[in-house]
């Protein structure tokens, strides 16, 4: 099992008025992680539907866990695995931690639906998706 790994850095506009990140910023943080493991997997948003028709999805549920927060300026890392493929969902977990992993800030679980550009209903992930997301199953 692979785990994808970003890094990404916190800025001064993501902290609250108490030196803290905004509760709302950890999920870009994640989103932006599940962005580059699609790139890295070779399902770039910029492709038309043709080349990558599993880009056309939507976030079904997102689940947060706040367990200590991040304060300051800092670069901070979110590793992302895939727990399951079903036919037309896709389940992610996602931890934010510090750069070296020793502190966990947040867990989350994130719940994707593959649509039908057409239709906008639920429709299955291709076998290109599938395959590309195998190494990443936990």
């Amino acid at each position: 099992m692979a785990v994808f790994r970003s890094v990404q850095r916190v800025y001064f506009d993501d902290l609250d008025a108490l030196n803290i990140l905004h509760n709302v910023r950890y999920l870009l943080f994640i989103e932006r992680a599940r962005g580059e493991l699609f790139q890295s997997a070779g399902f770039r948003w910029n492709d038309d539907l043709q080349q990558n028709p599993d880009k056309w999805h939507v976030i079904a549920a997102h689940e947060i866990h706040y367990l200590r927060p991040v304060t300051g300026e800092q670069e901070i890392a979110v590793l992302t695995n895939v727990t399951k493929i079903g036919t037309t969902s896709l389940l992610l977990d996602a931890r934010v931690t510090s750069t070296n992993g020793d502190v966990v800030y947040a867990t989350n679980a994130t719940r994707l639906v593959r649509l039908d550009p057409a239709t906008n209903k639920p429709c299955p992930w291709s076998d290109r998706f599938r395959s590309a997301m195998q190494p990443y199953m936990k």
